[in-house]
């Protein structure tokens, strides 16, 4: 497909990386210095010119012949302003805006406005992802699918857990998820099923809400979290506070913000929430305000480093829980390099909201943990070679896995006696490292696409 990206900034940047090798890609950035960066950095067109001007989006969307544009720019309404008016030029074109403030986060045209048919918000998707890790206790990694309505989780296990000793497949799911792999000393295994749990695997899962909860409870809590300390009251921090205060369960929650306007304002704005006005990176209001014997720390400066300091810092006071986000792709091995494991990359959410929004069936629909790593849809026509048989009866090649069928309105966790019949949407996990292989059994290029 044929793709204009509108700004170079955070966000069009990592997008274009993203997308750049799958679709011919067209980048609009206004300073002349960010668009030779650009040039020299990635395999896409440039054209330095401003976004927002009409003349100029005309000229791109007719030349390029674009059949989607996502701008990123750093305005929200100049992003809102592109989309709509790209809508104008060319009624069928898909529209992407990334915005900032949650104010702007008015319908798209599946519900109200026929200008937007996707928003993204990185701060509110953190703040979803960041809330998820901390009210599941053992819980590292989460990651929603809304065009699916499944979630994928990543759950650490520790020696004291009852799920240690078990057998995957002895593991009731009541119809609710199913674990399709596990990371044992960092590598991945997705033939899982007659596999022995031992302290220390990392367990993937993925299925409805109710299902990670479930299993987050059947691998073992010993204390339920209810006590949450936020560092830092951006977006990402009041957007967060707004969904612990929502849950069913009594939370309290705490922020601490350095900024004495900021604090007026979320205690205007957050009924419930206990507003600290001071420096989290000092060692007496960490001491003062038990910074770190809550049941889940969690930092959202927009400074990394700050971040790790918070971190390690958390790590040496042996904090419950600690989760954290990170902008530059850089810090990602040195968080994880302190052992830090429930951190929420920048880079990562925008990737995989541009990956959701930009492919069409039977490409990758989200990514794990690595680059190759990936969930993809096929659908089961005539031409394919899943169609009748019988999940027992394939030979599925190593490194991938069947996860989920989607037929008329039920959501099957397919076993071994599964039949796959025309219609079905099948969502398939794979390690992408045997193309040919993959392609061989799906009966058509899948990996390529």
């Amino acid at each position: 497909m044929n793709v204009i990206i509108v700004g170079a900034g955070d966000v069009g940047m990592i997008a274009a990386e993203t997308i750049c090798d799958i679709h011919d890609v067209l980048i609009i950035e206004l300073d002349a210095a960010i668009a030779e960066t650009v040039k020299s950095r990635l395999n896409v067109s440039v054209l330095n010119e401003d976004g927002t001007n009409p003349r100029n989006l005309e000229y791109a969307i007719s030349t390029h012949e674009a059949d989607i544009i996502i701008s990123t720019l750093r305005n929200d309404a100049s992003n809102l302003f592109v989309c709509m008016y790209s809508k104008l030029v060319r009624p069928d074109i898909r529209t992407i805006a990334s915005i900032g403030n949650p104010d702007y986060m008015i319908g798209t045209s599946e519900s109200s406005h026929s200008g937007v048919d996707v928003l993204i918000s990185p701060d509110i998707i953190t703040a979803n992802k960041m809330y998820r890790l901390a009210v599941l206790e053992n819980a590292i990694d989460y990651e929603y699918v809304q065009s699916l309505g499944l979630a994928i989780a990543i759950f650490a296990v520790e020696k004291w857990h009852p799920i240690v000793g078990k057998v995957v497949m002895d593991i009731p799911t009541e119809g609710d998820f199913t674990i399709f792999g596990i990371y044992r000393d960092g590598i991945l295994n997705v033939d899982v099923d007659t596999l022995e749990i031992y302290a220390g695997d990392r367990i993937c899962v993925i299925g409805n809400d109710d299902g990670m909860a479930k299993f987050n409870t059947a691998i073992g809590v010993e204390t339920v979290s209810r006590e949450f300390t936020i560092l830092g009251g951006s977006v990402l921090g009041k957007n967060l506070a707004q969904l612990l205060l929502k849950d069913t369960l009594r939370r309290y929650v705490k922020i601490i913000e350095k900024d004495p306007l900021k604090c007026i304002a979320l205690s205007k704005e957050l009924e419930g929430v206990n507003i600290i006005n001071a420096d989290f990176t000092e060692p007496e209001v960490q001491a003062q305000e038990s910074i770190f014997k809550c049941d889940c720390t969690i930092s959202t400066s927009r400074m990394d480093d700050t971040n790790l300091l918070m971190c390690m810092s958390a790590q040496k006071n042996n904090a419950s829980k600690i989760i954290s986000r990170y902008f530059k792709k850089e810090y990602e091995d040195i968080f994880r390099f302190t052992g830090l494991e429930s951190i929420v990359g920048y880079h990562k959410v925008v990737s995989n909201e541009i990956i959701k929004c930009t492919v069409s069936d039977e490409m990758a629909i989200v990514r794990l943990n690595k680059e190759n790593e990936v969930f993809i849809e096929h659908r089961i026509g005539k031409g394919s070679k899943l169609k009748d048989e019988y999940l027992g009866d394939l030979r599925v090649p190593a490194g991938v896995r069947i996860v989920a069928v989607f037929r008329d309105d039920d959501i099957i966790y397919p076993r071994m006696d599964t039949r796959f019949v025309e219609g079905d949407r099948v969502i398939v996990f794979t390690d992408m490292l045997k193309k040919g292989e993959l392609s061989k059994f799906f009966g058509k290029n899948i990996a390529s696409e």
